[in-house]
């Protein structure tokens, strides 16, 4: 499938802003995700829509498991979760993880292990990014 992946939006909590790092935080558990912030103003704490984007270094295939990000406090290593849409030729896809985010791919060759449905785990580069939507 070819089409261009939905804007995955979710509203999350700023809890901390350090020198173009956010902080972020998910209503409903744990996680305290450490990210660059991607908006032209300066954050604030607080509650914020936004969205997610990681470049996957590494893709695998998972046939068991479940959405989570490691580690739950901290910059993003590893994300998994469903593939819920493929964009084929910006070599990115959707990705319903903890939080929904979309994921661009370091090598197209990684599109065939991502199927619409399917279960993956990538390995991210430490460049995850918060940008507020809209």
């Amino acid at each position: 499938m070819n089409a261009p992946a939905p804007i995955a939006v979710f509203t999350a909590t700023i809890g901390s802003v350090d020198d173009g790092t956010v902080v972020v935080s998910v209503p409903g558990n744990a996680y305290r995700i450490t990210m660059a912030w991607g908006g032209v103003d300066t954050p604030s704490p607080g509650r914020v829509k936004g969205v997610i984007e990681a470049h996957a270094l590494r893709v695998h295939k998972a046939a068991a498991g479940g959405r989570f990000i490691e580690p739950v406090m901290g910059v993003p290593r590893i994300v998994s979760g469903t593939v819920e849409a493929i964009d084929e030729d910006a070599a990115t896809v959707a990705l319903h993880s903890v939080v929904p985010m979309h994921v661009a791919l370091e090598d197209r060759e990684d599109l065939a292990k991502c199927t619409l449905g399917s279960l993956v785990n990538f390995h991210v580069r430490s460049d995850v990014r918060f940008s507020p939507a809209g």
